[in-house]
């Protein structure tokens, strides 16, 4: 089922949304032996648990926690080599993650519903797949997934994409890009590649992703994190046969959340996804890009409410 929402200014409801930062509480957990940062953001029932996408932290989901707190307690991880949780050469992988996710999931010892961005969406398809019973539910906002016939992303999208893949190259370019840009200028590019309007989210919110940026650029090995899951989640969404057998082994009620005017991701791409699962939810946001849970948090969160509500009363 495919639905298409129109949004095109802000309302004054996002933008105060966006400006009242959810508070959380900041701790680490040890899965598999790495030490893994959560941000608990409160809220009470079952688990709600967000999974960001690639160079992306806990801080992508302070506008909307505390609304998603109405449907559980929430918390947000650092996979590892992202945020504040370290790297090693082992958690690089899509499976490496996975299997990560997994591990803090089943800490939980009731089954979560996972909201996952891009990347994040990719990690959490594999977990739902692979282990159906730590998962209640799936929500993947913008899910990196295989590209429809014939639909690219924008060029300049394709060219950093492409940087990804060329060992050694890819490195330098990053570490480049770090020593020509302060870490405030590169969490406000990031920001400017993933939203079309990017002006629209708040000073604070804003300000939180430069926060964690700046902490981020004291980590070792940090680009090389970048670079190897880069390549890995792309080699993952190359492979659509093998992503298709995935997808169609989920369980999990599923609701696709995407924005039409997604550089990264494509919306033709997630219509293919619609056509391999027609029982899962699509909604296409109008004049929204690839993080719709910064760029419209309460049209976000309503989404999310109504589709889970929908859920329950099935």
């Amino acid at each position: 089922m495919i639905c298409e929402h129109g949004s095109a200014a802000p309302t004054p409801e996002e933008r105060e949304n966006g400006r009242m930062l959810t508070p959380f509480t900041s701790r680490y957990a040890v899965v598999d032996g790495v030490p893994l940062h959560v941000a608990d953001f409160g809220g009470s029932g079952p688990p709600v648990v967000c999974v960001h996408g690639l160079g992306g932290s806990h801080i992508n989901w302070v506008s909307v926690a505390g609304g998603l707190g109405r449907l559980g307690r929430v918390s947000a991880l650092d996979l590892p080599g992202f945020g504040f949780s370290p790297a090693t050469r082992r958690t690089s992988s899509m499976e490496a993650l996975r299997r990560t996710l997994d591990g803090y999931l089943r800490s939980l010892e009731e089954p979560a519903l996972l909201v996952a961005n891009s990347m994040g969406g990719t990690v959490s398809l594999l977990q739902a797949a692979a282990a159906p019973e730590t998962v209640r539910g799936l929500v993947l906002v913008s899910a990196a997934v295989p590209r429809a016939p014939g639909v690219w992303p924008d060029s300049e999208v394709t060219a950093l994409f492409s940087l990804y893949l060329v060992p050694g190259l890819a490195r330098s370019a990053v570490a480049a890009r770090r020593t020509r840009m302060t870490p405030e200028e590169i969490a406000r590019w990031t920001l400017d590649l993933c939203s079309p309007r990017a002006a629209r989210i708040p000073p604070d919110v804003v300000k939180a992703h430069v926060d964690v940026a700046i902490r981020r650029s004291r980590f070792a090995g940090a680009d090389r994190a970048l670079v190897r899951t880069a390549r890995s989640m792309l080699t993952s969404i190359a492979k659509a046969n093998d992503f298709d057998k995935v997808v169609a082994t989920v369980a999990a009620p599923t609701l696709v959340v995407q924005g039409r005017d997604d550089r990264l991701v494509r919306h033709h791409s997630v219509a293919r996804l619609a056509a391999l699962r027609p029982d899962w939810d699509v909604r296409i946001l109008d004049d929204v890009g690839h993080i719709a849970m910064l760029e419209v948090p309460a049209t976000f969160v309503e989404t999310v409410g109504e589709w889970a509500g929908q859920r329950a009363a099935a």
